[in-house]
């Protein structure tokens, strides 16, 4: 029945009325992203410019609410895997990237580093080696030339071109570990997020709470991975004229670590003037 009904108001989507648009419009997007599909058909077959840009903008809500819908789950799950949710941050930008072929870019990077780990290696060991094969043999660097930019943020971007920002830099090094079984889990520094490392005696599983365990030194991808100890970060913050909070310190769990991303991204948008696209994400941001 909604399938006959959804197309029955795609065909009045070419009204002239601006009223009959804008009420079919939002009979659609009631109905939801079951929609999506006989949407961008008919956005292909569309013989106007005016009625291709109205089936484009409606394709464009229904993504965002599938992406919220996404997020929200993400967010409430037990299982709050970093991967899945800088797959379901790049989808922002790009919602026809797959889960799929979003872990297809990064497992190649993630296979060629673990086939020089082993079991007699420490974790300091294993950050070195993290460091070897992204910053020295794939050259991923910080976009110094446009820091600003919103591609930035997405890490099958930074993949595609080799350049980040401190915080996709961070995130992308945190995937890897993690899919890794390295206990690497952000700290909200007040510049922007490093790693910790952590006293963890098992693999991660499930749903993990960093703050349980204690740290036991700390990395900034955004700096070559270099490592530190607490005393250095404590330095660094007393050098800023920084307040010595806990929470600067502290590990935070997977979800806390796409929010601290998706605020920088928004930053990003307003920066460069997409005041919409800014406030999308804030909106996602509100999930939390």
């Amino acid at each position: 029945m909604e399938s006959r009904e959804g197309e029955a108001l795609i065909k009045l989507l070419d009204d002239p009325d601006q009223m009959v648009f804008e009420a079919v419009s939002h009979k659609i997007e009631q109905l939801g992203t079951e929609l999506l599909p006989d949407l961008e058909s008919a956005a292909m077959e569309a013989m106007s410019p005016i009625l291709h840009e109205r089936i484009e903008s409606i394709i464009r809500v229904l993504q965002f609410n599938q992406l919220k819908s996404e997020f929200n789950d993400w967010i409430k799950s037990d299982n709050q895997k970093l991967i899945d949710g800088a797959w379901l941050m790049s989808k922002y930008q790009f919602p026809d990237l797959t889960l799929l072929q979003f872990t297809n870019r990064i497992k190649p990077l993630i296979e060629e580093i673990w086939l020089e780990f082993s079991d007699i290696l420490t974790g300091l060991e294993k950050i070195r080696i993290m460091n070897t094969f992204l910053f020295t043999k794939h050259k991923i660097i910080l976009n110094e030339g446009h820091p600003e930019s919103p591609g930035n943020n997405f890490i099958n971007r930074v993949l595609e071109t080799s350049k980040a920002n401190e915080h996709s830099m961070n995130l992308l090094f945190a995937i890897i570990g993690q899919e890794l079984s390295l206990p690497l889990f952000v700290a909200d520094m007040p510049d922007f997020p490093i790693l910790t490392y952590l006293d963890v005696p098992i693999e991660i599983e499930g749903h993990f709470h960093p703050d349980l365990f204690d740290v036991l030194f700390f990395i900034n991808p955004a700096d070559n991975g270099t490592v530190h100890s607490r005393r250095d970060v404590t330095n660094y913050l007393i050098k800023q004229s920084l307040p010595l909070k806990a929470e600067f310190y502290k590990p935070r769990p997977n979800a806390d670590f796409i929010r601290i991303c998706l605020k920088k991204l928004a930053l990003d948008y307003e920066l460069t003037g997409s005041e919409k696209r800014s406030s999308q994400v804030r909106d996602l941001i509100n999930l939390w």
